[in-house]
């Protein structure tokens, strides 16, 4: 594949996953227990072979650090490139094709948690000897048009692009517009196998990340081998307190528990307090969790706020947060959170004793003013941040 440039570009997404995408790209967002998404982007590009790989994104959050942190690849790894703000513009993208300078483009939605051998697909298409052909990804037993994957010649991309320009055509997402003026033209097309998970809502977060981590198949896939990388900066191992528990859970390196984790997934720099007993949740990275707290069915969104000296609790003592009961929905985003799960947001802060039912919301830096004035936040409610309502156009609660 040393004549093959691969480019992966970003989901468009609207406001159905919340504050998981509020700041930052699919790309920036935790999943499998210790990686971003973004690391499985990489590992598919890494062990391809390919001559080099280009990463869109719409998002200034931090992305081309991340990889950066990855430091230099291989002599037999190919350099990726991420290119950020510049997504709707054809000259950029053409000028990219150029330099790159390839004989075959693969193009592909990457931002959603996938595992692709690209050889197997380029040996696909040269064995079909089109120009241009279309791998739609097989989903639950079907191909799906959703999720597809172009593989093109130089010569037939440079064609559509130097076309779109003369036309001046502008779309916010430019390689779906490429895809279609392909499809529109009658591209051939053929359907291939891989693991490819779409995330489109709170809940298909959720249980996917759970099915990585509880079905021994797909576990084996993600973990064997150390195949998969993560760059979330986090050293040291877990460790299991005085007081700590931990029953068919998953503990990532570098947190501490002194509380009773069941059935739950925690992530680097996650401290959970003594006496606080953590049930089916996914607690994000460095979190920290107080003293007699009780979480069932949540998604605790990660903390920025980890220098050292700093206390900054995201839930506090004696707090009860979610519900054992089902089917509850969110009433403001009832097609984005629903099966009781609730969600806490980024850098939320939550005050000692508040409670928190089932199927609630509470957005990115909230939570610390409600709770000064309220302890309850009843099931399928919202607290969402006032200054960002492009975010979040529910009624909430203020």
């Amino acid at each position: 594949m040393k004549e093959c440039t691969i480019i992966s570009y970003p989901s468009s997404k609207g406001s159905s996953l919340l504050s998981l995408t509020d700041t930052r790209s699919l790309y920036m967002v935790p999943f499998g227990g210790k990686f971003r998404i973004v690391d499985f982007t990489l590992r598919n590009t890494l062990l391809s072979g390919a001559k080099k790989t280009i990463i869109y994104n719409k998002n200034d959050d931090g992305l081309e650090e991340y990889v950066n942190r990855y430091g230099p690849f291989s002599e037999e790894a190919p350099p990726v490139k991420v290119v950020s703000n510049e997504f709707s513009d054809l000259e950029f993208c053409r000028n990219l094709i150029k330099e790159s300078n390839s004989r075959y483009y693969i193009i592909y939605n990457g931002d959603n948690p996938s595992i692709i051998e690209f050889s197997d697909i380029m040996k696909k298409y040269k064995k079909r000897r089109n120009e241009s052909l279309l791998f739609k990804i097989i989903i639950n037993g079907k191909p799906s048009m959703a999720y597809k994957l172009l593989v093109t010649s130089r010569r037939s991309i440079l064609k559509v692009i130097d076309k779109a320009i003369k036309e001046k055509r502008s779309s916010p997402n430019i390689f779906e517009m490429i895809i279609n003026v392909m499809v529109n033209r009658g591209i051939k097309k053929s359907s291939f196998n891989a693991h490819y998970w779409p995330i489109n809502n709170i809940p298909d977060y959720y249980f996917l990340s759970r099915s990585i981590i509880e079905d021994p198949g797909l576990f084996k896939i993600v973990f064997d081998g150390s195949r998969i990388e993560s760059r979330i900066n986090a050293e040291g191992y877990a460790v299991i307190g005085e007081y700590g528990k931990v029953i068919r859970s998953f503990l990532s390196d570098y947190c501490h528990i002194n509380g009773i984790v069941e059935n739950s997934i925690i992530y680097p720099g996650v401290e959970i307090g003594k006496d606080s007993y953590i049930k089916d949740s996914i607690v994000l990275p460095f979190v920290k969790i107080g003293n007699g707290s009780k979480v069932t069915r949540c998604i605790i969104d990660e903390s920025t706020e980890i220098e050292p000296e700093t206390e900054y609790i995201n839930i506090g003592n004696m707090c009860r947060i979610g519900s054992d009961e089902e089917n509850i929905k969110n009433s403001d985003f009832p097609d984005a959170l629903f099966s009781s799960i609730t969600l806490i947001g980024k850098n939320a802060k939550i005050s000692d004793h508040a409670k928190i039912g089932g199927a609630c919301f509470v957005a990115s830096g909230s939570g610390e003013k409600y709770f000064s004035e309220k302890k309850f936040l009843y099931d399928g409610s919202s607290i969402i941040n006032d200054p960002a309502p492009r975010m979040y156009k529910g009624k909430g609660i203020n």
